[in-house]
């Protein structure tokens, strides 16, 4: 099990993310792995980029942040073993994208919501992030979620399909278990390279952009989403 420990609502910074690599990149190198459950700790699962930090990222820093963040989500996205996401709360963003690089989805039944609003923070998707909620949404959610940036109920995310299924909060830990246990009996050669092939694309891509070939690598930030951040930091 894998654990976000940033309180109070697991945002990423840049040394959480590159931490979240090294962990997975780790544990995907262990043939005796055969799956792996992630969560977060407190009352949300992950809150996305923290936008407190965003503000004070000169040019060097959030070249290093769209790295860390198109790397976390491969190393995730891309682990050779089933990953269960247990999602105990608030997955907004990036946390919401996190959550789409898990291969089953639990959401606990608590008042949370979810969604991706990177438009109205004004923040540019890097690669890896775009490739992953292009292949994991349908056509019609995906415009909502993340050209409208819409947010929408843990409820509403499994009847959209974002989510696989849904237990009391009390059940999710154990739920999340159960599932990797039964995904673990699966051939560890077959799922691996079936996953690969269903992503291949979005694999391909997002490890050029790693590579160098990201859009956004340079000048991820304009004036706009600084600015954009402030006004949401602001009604928060």
């Amino acid at each position: 099990m894998v654990t976000l420990r940033r309180p109070p609502a697991n945002a990423m910074n840049i040394e959480l993310l590159e931490e979240m690599t090294e962990v997975f990149e780790r544990l995907g190198q262990d043939k005796s792995l055969r799956s792996v459950v992630l969560t977060g700790q407190g009352n949300s699962f992950c809150a996305g980029v923290d936008l407190k930090a965003v503000p004070h990222y000169n040019d060097a820093d959030q070249r290093r942040m769209v790295v860390a963040l198109n790397r976390a989500f491969f190393a995730v996205y891309s682990f050779p073993g089933p990953v269960v996401g247990a999602i105990n709360g608030h997955a907004i963003a990036g946390g919401l994208v996190l959550a789409l690089c898990c291969d089953w989805r639990i959401a606990a039944k608590v008042q949370f919501l979810t969604g991706l609003t990177e438009v109205r923070v004004g923040v540019p998707y890097p690669v890896g992030a775009m490739e992953v909620v292009r292949q994991e949404l349908r056509p019609d959610v995906l415009r909502h979620l993340v050209l409208f940036a819409q947010n929408i109920t843990a409820a509403a995310a499994v009847e959209a399909g974002v989510f696989d299924e849904m237990v009391e909060p009390s059940s999710l830990l154990d739920r999340a278990m159960e599932k990797a246990g039964e995904f673990a009996a699966l051939p560890q050669i077959a799922f691996m390279k079936t996953k690969r092939q269903i992503r291949s694309r979005a694999y391909e891509a997002i490890e050029a952009a790693i590579a160098g070939a990201e859009p956004v690598l340079n000048g991820w930030l304009s004036k706009e989403t600084i600015l954009a951040a402030t006004a949401v930091l602001q009604r928060a």
